[in-house]
């Protein structure tokens, strides 16, 4: 795999981590108390952070997201296969889904990350190369 397949590959294998964020809970979230009280916490409002945290994180799956939609049906079946299920298939398992041997998966799979890392916010995974 060469280095923009990699840096797409790492990309994309935040996505289970950056669904599970985005799908927090918003009632988890404690309103915070107003006593005129400095606040103990010196990171300020821990509130505040959650939601730019899931806010942020919805972004950036919408991003992923919009770039995988420019690609052709197989390889957006492919990498939603591989990134987004949260069984966490094997490439194997993968290969098995989209009918097809392990050397193809393999071509197809480094076709659709380098497609991928073109399309996703411009191209921005080509920088500092």
């Amino acid at each position: 795999m060469d280095l923009i397949a990699q840096k797409a590959d790492r990309k994309l294998r935040k996505c289970r981590s950056l669904m599970r964020i985005a799908r927090k809970n918003l009632t988890d979230l404690k309103s915070p108390t107003m006593d005129n009280m400095p606040a103990n916490s010196p990171y300020g409002n821990q509130v505040e952070a959650r939601l730019i945290k899931q806010a942020s994180a919805q972004q950036e799956l919408k991003e992923i997201y919009q770039a995988i939609t420019w690609l052709k049906k197989d390889e957006q079946e492919l990498l939603f296969t591989k990134y987004f299920d949260f069984e966490e298939p094997s490439n194997t398992a993968v290969a098995g889904i989209l009918h097809v041997d392990e050397s193809q998966f393999y071509r197809l799979r480094n076709k659709a990350l380098k497609e991928f890392a073109e399309s996703y916010m411009a191209g921005s995974l080509f920088e500092s190369m």
